[in-house]
């Protein structure tokens, strides 16, 4: 009976209604980063080359070459746009002619991971695998991690092995707050998640184990926060079945604000109804409103004062490619990060479809190969 079951559920997932195509033929480079600035979209693909939009009118202004490989992009308090390579080597580009001037260098041939500014300006990367400021040279590692699905073992008197809840381990997605803390967060599919968190100012690493959440079942997929300095992490997974929820994080206790259990159709009784599968999101300070992204499509609610979401909005529901969940039965998020442009332009970058810039009407998709 445990086999039939089992069955049904994945020919229901196999045949779900969600808006989102399997991806696994597609072979060619894909955009992985992106970066809104002041009047561009910058983004890389997976082989390295850079990619840059003019804002106004959508179209393509630059594209590099795979002589260097990039693998990184960030811009600090003056909107100074800042990339990384995968050999350690760091370049301000020129937005005037995008020419590419290099800023450092790097004592060792460090893949540069990702980019931080914070209030004062200091540099900060992620490298395999620390935390690492370059101008000082110092690096951290050491960031405990709460119990989560994963085991994790450390090699100590060269030939031995032992478990530790102590080290870094390289994010998926990372954010940088305004009290100058980088959140970042890693999701193992069906074994859970585990979250990281440096302090800037203090230079040290946080304690990430937030009151009354548990790692096993936390699927983290992005941080953001709001105006009133509470962060929000948003978690989602499809394994046979959609799960779907945010956290509103503040003075490390979190709170849940949103369940998609209590948007499933309770009407019915079989497997059709699956729930939201909920991907990363974002707030936006033109209408004070928090906006994710789901396998159903763009939703945006009020963020209540105390207690759950109640009402989402459906926005616009695009049509994406999505890849297998190598660590679920499921697909894995096809949207991989949201951003606001300062005239209220929603911004996200996909998995297989490029970015897309929604203006509140018209959806329009950026590619490598659009013009």
């Amino acid at each position: 009976m445990r086999y039939i079951l089992s069955a049904i559920l994945l020919f229901s997932f196999l045949f779900a209604g969600a808006v989102q195509h399997n991806s696994s033929d597609n072979d060619s480079p894909r955009l992985v980063k992106m970066l809104v600035g002041e009047k561009n979209i910058y983004a890389l693909n997976s082989s390295g080359q850079v990619f840059i939009w003019d804002l106004e009118n959508l179209t393509k202004t630059f594209a590099s070459d795979t002589t260097i490989r990039y693998s990184s992009i960030a811009k600090d308090n003056s909107n100074n746009i800042y990339i990384g390579t995968n050999d350690g080597r760091i370049f301000i580009i020129d937005v005037n002619d995008y020419s590419f001037d290099e800023y450092l260098e790097l004592e060792e041939d460090y893949y540069v991971y990702d980019i931080f500014f914070n209030s004062a300006n200091e540099l900060f990367l992620i490298i395999p695998y620390a935390i690492y400021d370059p101008i000082k040279d110092e690096a951290w590692y050491d960031f405990k991690h709460p119990p989560s699905g994963r085991i994790t073992k450390r090699r100590f008197l060269f030939f031995f092995w032992k478990e530790t809840d102590v080290y870094f381990t390289l994010p998926q997605y990372s954010f940088i707050d305004s009290q100058d803390r980088i959140w970042m967060t890693k999701s193992f599919g069906e074994f859970g998640g585990t979250l990281q968190i440096f302090d800037t100012r203090t230079r040290s690493e946080l304690d990430a184990n937030l009151d009354s959440v548990r790692f096993t079942g936390l699927f983290p997929l992005s941080v953001f926060e709001d105006d009133n300095q509470n962060i929000y992490i948003t978690s989602g997974l499809q394994h046979f079945l959609n799960t779907g929820e945010i956290y509103s994080v503040r003075d490390n206790v979190a709170t849940l604000v949103f369940d998609s259990d209590d948007f499933k159709d309770t009407t019915r009784t079989t497997h059709s109804d699956r729930g939201i599968f909920v991907g990363p999101g974002a707030y936006n300070h033109n209408d004070n409103k928090m906006y994710f992204a789901t396998t159903n499509g763009f939703y945006r609610s009020t963020i209540p004062n105390d207690g759950r979401i109640k009402e989402i909005e459906l926005l616009f529901k695009p049509d994406l490619l999505w890849d297998r969940e190598s660590l679920a039965i499921g697909v894995s998020m096809s949207v991989k990060r949201i951003e606001f442009t300062e005239d209220n332009r929603l911004i996200f970058l996909t998995s297989n479809n490029g970015i897309g810039v929604y203006d509140g009407e018209e959806l329009v998709m950026l590619h490598e190969h659009s013009n």
